[in-house]
């Protein structure tokens, strides 16, 4: 049998040649992980700007219905100040004419004075001897159209508030997945 004889084995020891402190710190510095702040960035925003639809929306929403109610209630009240001039003027002609005074009390007791009758005219009475009531009686405001509120699907999963519970959720995990994807040196962690 033959028997091969083989070197020995010597351990090789590298040594790490020292090299000038300037050439250390670049090396560490190409070593030390990059941070991309690109989709933390991206996602924290996404979260806030979620987060801020689900808040402003429905408080324009509600600024939208609150004008519009002032703007409602402005036309109720040019209208109602109109009906009481109206109802002031009626009262003081009521107050100066006597012929008035007697044809609004002979109609309210539907009472006729004897040696005389009703007369039908078909014609269109002169201005002053209209009915007393027709000077009571003004035509109600104009109708305003309906308010407009933001339209799309981002204001639709903001006005109902189960979604939008959600949608805050995703908004604030968002943040919290862009807050942690934020890469920090070892030695700098809280």
């Amino acid at each position: 049998m033959s028997r091969k004889v083989s070197a020995p084995t010597v351990p090789i020891i590298l040594r790490r040649v020292a090299s000038p402190p300037s050439m250390d710190a670049a090396i560490s510095k190409l070593n030390e992980p990059r941070a991309h702040h690109g989709w933390t960035i991206m996602l924290i925003s996404a979260g806030i700007g979620l987060i801020a639809c689900c808040l402003l929306i429905p408080q324009s929403d509600e600024n939208t219905l609150m004008a519009y109610d002032c703007q409602k209630l402005k036309l109720d009240l040019e209208h109602l100040d109109k009906q009481v001039a109206v109802n002031q003027e009626f009262i003081n002609r009521l107050g100066r004419d006597p012929a008035l005074a007697e044809r609004l009390a002979q109609r309210q007791m539907k009472f006729i004075r004897s040696g005389t009758k009703v007369l039908e005219l078909d014609e269109r009475m002169l201005p002053g001897e209209e009915s007393p009531f027709s000077l009571v009686s003004i035509a109600p405001p104009p109708r305003l159209p309906p308010p407009q509120l933001r339209s799309g699907r981002m204001a639709e999963l903001c006005r109902d508030p189960k979604i939008r519970l959600y949608t805050i959720g995703t908004g604030m995990m968002l943040i919290a997945c862009g807050w942690s994807l934020a890469r920090r040196p070892p030695g700098k962690c809280r």
